[in-house]
């Protein structure tokens, strides 16, 4: 069957245009008629072009499918393979994210719906790794090595606070910061997660969402009592009532920032550990 350039471009719906730029790139071989010529296109012409469509779709640049149609069967097998590895990779960085994004969208609503009450409740284990430590910046020799290397590891990744346990019962406001991901990432992942990467342990809990401003160090938006209060308040006066005691370090997850009452906030997922005495 002979075709000729109008011929293609209404089988394969394109232009004209694309018809020619296909035999400039070498992908057509066509004839041309002796008697006005004009350009004969054979099937395999026909055949090729719906192929290079199906190609590009699959992501192949105009490189590689001038390569395909110039190489044995084998070679072609490994375009494609490669072909399947980048895809899969890229499908594994699409579904890190839309963990993330999910993780992200329930926290949001539980912070919405639970309104600052206190539930009881077994919070998550987390590997975590800290940046800046009581007060002291925290990214040199191996904690900073640690960090960096648990960022470039774990897509999924959360910014935490740590409350040292004797802080808490103290009543004393110093509490550090770094970057945490459940332990069912870190697995899923290959994280490496030995010293000094610290592992937060699942345990019950005591949990509620607080709205703290962004910054906690400018006492001029809020005094240091009025953010302990926050943070702290609930929770001591909860323990004393319900005759718990701490087990362990607080641990605040990040969850999502607003602008509220003409002030920048951020929410946080505050996990106590506690017991019954």
């Amino acid at each position: 069957m002979k075709y000729n350039t109008n011929d293609l471009s209404e089988i394969l719906d394109v232009t004209t245009n694309t018809i020619r730029r296909f035999e400039e790139r070498g992908y057509l071989n066509p004839e041309r008629d002796g008697a006005n010529g004009y350009r004969v296109f054979d099937s395999g012409d026909l055949e090729k072009a719906i192929y290079i469509g199906r190609y590009r779709k699959i992501g192949f640049e105009h490189s590689d499918i001038t390569n395909l149609f110039q190489e044995n069967l084998a070679m072609g097998l490994r375009r494609f393979q490669m072909k399947m590895k980048g895809l899969d990779e890229k499908i594994a960085a699409l579904m890190a994210t839309r963990h993330m994004l999910n993780d992200d969208i329930i926290l949001m609503e539980r912070g919405i719906a639970n309104n600052g009450e206190i539930i009881e409740k077994t919070c998550r284990s987390f590997y975590y790794v800290l940046y800046h430590k009581n007060g002291w910046i925290n990214t040199e020799g191996k904690n900073g090595d640690a960090y960096r290397k648990f960022v470039e590891e774990c897509p999924e990744i959360k910014y935490v606070y740590i409350f040292d346990k004797e802080n808490i019962e103290n009543e004393s406001l110093v509490y550090s910061e770094g970057i945490a991901s459940n332990e069912i990432f870190t697995g899923l992942y290959g994280v490496d997660v030995e010293p000094p990467i610290k592992y937060y342990e699942k345990r019950p809990s005591l949990m509620r969402f607080a709205r703290l401003p962004i910054d906690m160090e400018n006492e001029g938006q809020i005094s240091r009592e009025e953010l302990k209060k926050l943070i702290y308040g609930d929770f001591l006066d909860y323990i004393k009532e319900k005759n718990l005691h701490i087990t362990g370090d607080m641990m605040g997850v990040k969850i999502g920032f607003s602008r509220e009452e003409d002030r920048e906030w951020q929410y946080v997922l505050l996990n106590l550990p506690v017991e019954r005495d």
